[in-house]
C-alpha cells in the first residue's frame, strides 16, 4: 500500500480535519489452476482511495469523528448493450467512522457507525464477531465493516464492563472475484434420477426487527502485566448459510435436467470468548484467544409440492418418503482458538501465531 498524499488542518475550536489519498499496487489472480490461459486479475476494489476525515473535541467529555472512503474500482464488467450505454459507476463510498462519544468519570458511551474490535491477536481474531466480515479482498481475513451500534463502558480502576447493541443487520462483503464459499449443486441437492444443471441462490436477510438486534458484552481486567477479558455475542452470522426449501426453478422433462434454487439465510449465532495478552519471560509478548461457537442448526430440503408435480409429469417415479434432507450446519457447538507470541530485536519484530478453526467453519 502506497500513501502518497496526506493533509491535515486544525482550528482553535478543537476541530481537526484532513484527507488521505492512497493507492494499492497488488497483484492477484483467480482461476489459474482450471484454465491457465484464462487467468484473470482479481479486482480488490481499492485501486485508489480518497479518505477525508474530521475530528471534533469541543471539551474533555465530548468528541466526535467521521471518516469516509471514496474508492476507485477496476474496469467495467457490463455485458449488455443497455449497461454499456449507461455510464459505469467506477467508484463507491464507504463509511468507516461516523460517531459521537462522551467520556465520564466512570461511564463512556459511543454511538454511530463504528468498528468494535475485542480481539488481541495479530490481524485475524476468533472472538471478533460484532462487525461483519469484509471479504472483498479474499486474500485478507482481518478486515471488518463498520456498523451502526451503541457502545457503553463502565470502568473503575483495572476493571471495566462494556455492552454493545447493533440494531441493524449488515451482511458480509463477499469477494468480487469468483470464490467458492458453498458446496456445488450436486452436493447440496443429491438425486440419482435428476441431473442438476444450474444452481441459483436467493438470500433471505433479517427484517431488522427488535428480535433480530445483535447484542454483545465484555468484562475486562487490566492489571499491570496482563490484559484479560471475557466476552459474549448473540446475533446473526454475517456469512450466509444454505437453509430452507429447495425449489426447482426450471426443468426439462425429456432429459431429466433441472435448475435448482437454493435458499440462503443468516442463522443465529452465539459466541463466548476469552482473550489474554501480556508479558512473558525472555522479553516476549504473548496472547491467546478462545471462542466457543454455538450456531443455529440449518437444513435444506426439496419442496414436496414441486416433487409431486414432477411425478405427475413423469420425470420422477414417486415422491421420496421421507423427503431427503441436507444438514448444512449441525448446530453442535465447536471451539476456535489462536495463540501467538512476538519479540522485538532492535528494528525487527519477530511474530508467530497458530490458528485452530477457520472463520468459514460451520459444521
Amino acid at each position: 500500500m502506497l500513501h502518497f498524499l496526506a493533509i491535515a488542518a486544525a482550528s482553535a475550536a478543537g476541530v481537526q480535519g484532513g484527507a488521505t489519498v492512497s493507492s494499492a499496487a497488488r497483484i492477484g489472480t483467480a482461476g489459474c489452476l482450471e484454465s491457465p490461459s484464462g487467468c484473470e486479475w482479481m479486482d480488490q476494489r481499492d485501486a485508489a482511495v480518497f479518505s477525508p476525515w474530521v475530528r471534533a473535541r469541543p471539551d474533555d467529555r465530548l468528541h466526535a469523528e467521521a471518516r469516509l472512503n471514496f474508492r476507485l474500482h477496476g474496469p467495467s464488467t457490463a455485458a449488455r448493450m443497455e449497461s454499456l450505454q449507461t455510464p459505469h459507476q467506477d467508484w463507491s463510498m464507504r463509511i468507516q467512522d461516523a460517531w459521537i462519544a462522551t467520556e465520564g468519570e466512570h461511564l463512556d458511551t459511543r454511538f454511530g457507525a463504528q468498528r468494535v474490535a475485542w480481539g488481541v491477536a495479530n490481524g485475524i481474531s476468533v472472538v471478533d464477531t460484532i462487525n461483519p466480515l469484509d471479504l472483498e479482498d479474499p486474500t485478507r481475513f482481518d478486515q471488518r465493516l463498520s456498523t451502526v451500534s451503541m457502545l457503553m463502558t463502565a470502568h473503575g480502576g483495572s476493571l471495566s464492563a462494556t455492552g454493545v447493541v447493533v440494531p441493524f443487520f449488515v451482511p458480509a462483503a463477499l469477494p468480487t472475484s469468483e470464490v467458492q464459499l458453498m458446496a456445488g449443486a450436486q452436493d447440496v441437492f443429491e438425486s440419482g434420477e435428476l441431473d442438476v444443471d444450474t444452481l441459483q441462490t436467493r438470500a433471505d436477510p433479517p427484517k431488522n426487527a427488535l428480535g433480530d438486534t445483535s447484542v454483545a458484552a465484555q468484562v475486562r481486567w487490566t492489571p499491570t502485566l496482563v490484559d484479560l477479558a471475557l466476552s459474549w455475542y448473540h446475533g446473526r452470522d454475517s456469512l450466509p448459510q444454505v437453509s430452507g426449501e429447495v425449489l426447482l426453478i426450471g426443468y426439462q422433462t425429456q432429459t431429466g435436467r433441472v435448475d435448482v434454487g437454493i435458499p440462503l439465510v443468516y442463522p443465529n449465532l452465539d459466541v463466548a470468548g476469552l482473550t489474554a495478552r501480556g508479558e512473558l519471560p525472555g522479553e516476549l509478548t504473548g496472547w491467546a484467544e478462545a471462542a466457543w461457537v454455538m450456531p443455529q442448526r440449518t437444513v435444506a430440503a426439496p419442496s414436496a409440492a414441486q416433487l409431486n408435480s414432477l411425478v405427475q409429469l413423469g420425470t420422477l417415479d414417486e415422491v421420496p418418503d421421507p423427503l431427503p434432507q441436507t444438514v448444512t450446519q449441525d448446530g453442535q457447538p465447536f471451539a476456535r482458538w489462536i495463540i501467538g507470541a512476538e519479540r522485538e530485536l532492535g528494528p525487527v519484530r519477530l511474530s508467530t501465531q497458530w490458528l485452530h478453526g477457520f472463520f468459514t467453519e460451520r459444521s
